[in-house]
């Protein structure tokens, strides 16, 4: 006959197993959104704008290249040259001479890009998930916009540069881990952390990223308290990993794998950091911040400094899966239109 000690054991690991199972099924992943049929507005349009560096007008007329650049994207010439590379006013041909110049010091640049993000095969597919995700988006969110793509060199100034009708990004910012052009870039911008993220798999997925935030950042209220980011990087991510359905939750958090674990096997503890009325009301803009920015770890509380940063987002995120599995009326038009805070912290039981 079993002794007690035996019998209680076999009671916790049944009980294990039927939780196991509980969590699977609360967590169960929503059915992929089929795109094969789903087409793209027929606005819509997808510029490289290497290719048209690339084939501007090498007799030094400066009003040919305007114009060249003008029948380009005469849109994005502008956006590039007075916001993005600040060059000078993009309807004066003399710009053309501070272009030229730009072209001349960044040629190193230029290069990398050929060699790595701006490869023929790497666009291709980057594109082809870009297209996707915004495909998954106009199901999802039917009044949602869309954007235009431009693929672009910024200078190291902008990895993606949303716009109310364009999805600008920075090749440059994506040349890869270790890319010796690294080495050449000032640390107090492109720290360590940083630089190990600029990989060229990451594309598509940043720029979609960075579209999501910037076509809904209206939802955000002025003087945002903490649990104002968390609910909205909540609904951020969930859209994401609809629209980016292939991509891992570690790939979806930028983290590496070790890192995403670090965060589920410490979600509980990170939780009671930040669930306390002072921190998750709080007004201050560097106290909310820094549950929400970049960096090399979290710097909240008792949070220590092996964790990975933005655990804010990925508390924000899971706290919405969990309200998702609890409400499964709900659309994901519902989601992100979603204000009350109180549904999903009722939900949210790490």
């Amino acid at each position: 006959m079993p002794s007690s000690n035996a019998l209680c054991n076999l009671f916790h690991a049944l009980m294990w197993v039927v939780a196991l199972v509980l969590f699977e099924g609360c967590c169960k992943p929503q059915p992929v959104i089929d795109v094969d049929g789903v087409t793209l507005p027929k606005s819509f349009r997808e510029t490289h704008w290497m290719e048209v560096l690339n084939t501007l007008p090498s007799d030094n007329n400066r009003a040919k290249q305007l114009t060249h650049l003008q029948n380009a994207d005469s849109a994005f010439w502008t956006r590039w040259c007075e916001n993005i590379l600040q060059l000078g006013p993009a309807e004066d041909s003399s710009t053309m001479k501070v272009l030229g110049q730009f072209l001349s010091d960044m040629r190193p640049m230029l290069e990398a890009i050929d060699t790595t993000s701006g490869r023929p095969e790497i666009l291709l597919r980057e594109s082809q998930r870009l297209r996707d995700g915004l495909k998954r988006m106009q199901v999802m969110l039917v009044d949602s916009p869309i954007p235009n793509v431009v693929w672009m060199p910024s200078g190291f100034n902008f990895a993606v540069y949303p716009t109310e009708d364009q999805l600008c990004i920075g090749l440059d910012w994506f040349l890869g881990k270790g890319h010796p052009i690294h080495a050449e870039l000032p640390p107090s911008r492109f720290p360590a952390y940083r630089l190990a993220r600029m990989h060229p798999d990451r594309m598509a997925l940043d720029a979609l990223q960075g579209w999501i935030v910037v076509s809904n950042q209206q939802r955000i209220p002025p003087a945002p308290r903490t649990v104002d980011l968390w609910l909205f990087w909540g609904k951020v991510m969930h859209i994401l990993s609809r629209c980016m359905p292939e991509a891992s939750p570690s790939e979806l958090m930028n983290w590496t794998q070790e890192e995403w674990n670090w965060a589920v096997a410490h979600e509980r503890a990170t939780w009671a950091e930040m669930q306390p009325q002072e921190r998750m009301f709080s007004k201050q803009p560097r106290e909310v911040m820094r549950w929400f920015q970049e960096g090399p770890f979290t710097r909240v509380g008792n949070i220590p400094q092996d964790s990975p940063d933005r655990l804010g987002i990925f508390l924000g995120w899971r706290a919405m899966q969990a309200a998702v599995a609890a409400h499964p009326e709900w659309s994901d038009q519902d989601i992100l239109e979603w204000s009350d805070s109180q549904a999903i912290l009722r939900a949210y039981r790490p």
